[in-house]
């Protein structure tokens, strides 16, 4: 390509050198162009007084490749996870837990690249506890799935309640009180600090609805029996005293959270 493009320079400029050489009694010039299977370029310039020849050689250029090296992101893992928390990098953790679970549910999540709300019982509880336990010890017990179910069991199952709690809505300045989503990603919150809310993160996907929560919630990985004996006990206690009125306000979900529809990208 460099040969065919300096070839073509030359010879278009082949007559012009003829035409304007001073016609001043020195030797008529001619410009002769070879070429070779090399990538170099000859050319040679004859003298009708003189057999002699001067002959010069340029090397055509030699593309040179892009030293812009794509690079793939990591592979997620367990050690990843574990380090990007220690870090104390939220963000990137959040990132990886997401592609961990793809990857933990199974080939069909990951030619997808989501999970069903069918395919979390694909994942293996010790797996799930991992990942949740890198959360935990990296967060004071602020961070983790467990922490969210705790609280969404508190929020008696109601997750627009939850998602108060955890900061995932937002109070909105208005007269009346009205809550709003945040916006993913600037909204949220990627540090551990006093007033980050409990249970903020990691962030699940509740685009198609909140199925793939309650999977999560109600995997094995997360059963324990010292709260089942004391839900059952709490719920002898309260059919036999039967419930006050306090109690049953608890569970009357406010008007002002039954006109938002879940709608979240993240």
């Amino acid at each position: 390509m460099a040969n065919a493009s300096l070839q073509s320079f030359l010879l278009q400029h082949h007559h012009s050198f003829l035409n304007n050489t001073v016609h001043d009694g020195s030797p008529t010039a001619a410009l002769r162009l070879t070429t070779n299977a090399s990538t170099s370029i000859s050319f040679k310039l004859f003298t009708s007084s003189s057999s002699s020849v001067t002959t010069a050689s340029t090397a055509a250029p030699t593309p040179v490749a892009s030293a812009a090296a794509t690079t793939s992101p990591p592979t997620p893992s367990l050690e990843l996870l574990g380090q990007q928390l220690a870090e104390g990098d939220y963000r990137q953790a959040d990132e990886t837990t997401r592609a961990l679970l793809i990857y933990l549910a199974g080939e069909p999540a990951r030619r997808r690249g989501y999970v069903f709300f069918s395919e979390v019982q694909f994942i293996s509880v010790e797996d799930l506890r991992a990942i949740d336990t890198l959360w935990m010890e990296h967060s004071n017990g602020k961070f983790g799935y467990s922490v969210q179910r705790r609280i969404w069991e508190k929020s008696v199952r109601d997750y627009t309640r939850l998602f108060i709690k955890i900061g995932w809505m937002k109070k909105l300045d208005s007269e009346v009180e009205q809550f709003n989503y945040r916006a993913f990603p600037d909204e949220f919150i990627w540090e551990l600090n006093d007033d980050t809310p409990e249970g903020h993160l990691p962030l699940t996907n509740a685009l198609r609805g909140t199925r793939l929560m309650e999977n999560i919630f109600t995997h094995p990985a997360f059963d324990c029996p010292e709260e089942e004996a004391a839900e059952e006990e709490n719920n002898d206690t309260g059919s036999n005293a039967g419930q006050n009125k306090d109690d049953s306000k608890v569970r009357v979900r406010p008007k002002i959270m039954t006109d938002f529809k879940p709608d979240y990208s993240f």
